[in-house]
């Protein structure tokens, strides 16, 4: 079975934001574990249901693809095909309601952030790629690295409900995932040992 890391790097895939990389298997089993999941189906709690799904639509855009460049919608499309064509209806549709709802946060939410000529509030739309930039600018991170941290933002700034952000929020989630991640320069673990705490309770009192 296909390694969860696999990259196929003669095929490239074109985001929404303009970017490329390399064909992903990881991604595609992601995409077809969340429809799974979503539409309830008892199968998707078996790895190797979801594996060997993700693994045809792999094989698939390796064969047709190769050498040539493909729309990240287009692979989201085969993966629904792969769904709807084995037996899998309820994931397809999850699939394909989860896409729609992505698309339509990511032109609902606006971002908020002051302009430097006199410090008035603009809103623009919300753009992963901005995040992307600032990850590969700001903290030097590689392009797949900053996707997925990006990606994880995205998702806390939808998850917020908010129709509007400001940039400044924005920029704590980002050191936020950072830090989870281990990713922050700068960054200090303390560790507070028994002694210590028990004097710290001593201070207190």
């Amino acid at each position: 079975m296909t390694d969860s890391f696999s990259q196929d790097g003669s095929v490239r895939v074109r985001k929404r934001d303009g970017s490329t990389e390399s064909l992903c298997f990881a991604k595609l089993l992601g995409t077809v574990r969340k429809g799974l999941e979503a539409s309830g189906e008892s199968c998707g709690s078996e790895p190797q249901v979801a594996a060997g799904l993700a693994e045809a639509v792999y094989d698939y855009a390796r064969e047709t693809f190769r050498g040539a460049m493909v729309d990240a919608t287009r692979l989201a499309e085969l993966v629904e095909i792969v769904l709807s064509q084995t037996g899998h209806a309820g994931a397809c549709l999850a699939a394909q309601e989860f896409r729609a709802q992505r698309e339509q946060q990511r032109r609902r939410v606006m971002v908020a952030g002051p302009r430097p000529s006199d410090g008035r509030y603009v809103r623009r739309r919300w753009n992963k790629s901005h995040v992307v930039q600032h990850l590969r600018r700001h903290h030097g991170l590689d392009a797949p690295v900053s996707r997925m941290i990006a990606g994880r933002v995205e998702l806390l700034v939808f998850n917020c409900g908010l129709k509007a952000v400001t940039t400044g929020l924005v920029l704590e989630m980002i050191k936020s995932e950072l830090l989870a991640w281990g990713l922050l320069s700068g960054a200090l673990v303390v560790k507070k040992t028994r002694g210590s705490l028990r004097q710290q309770r001593t201070t207190d009192t």
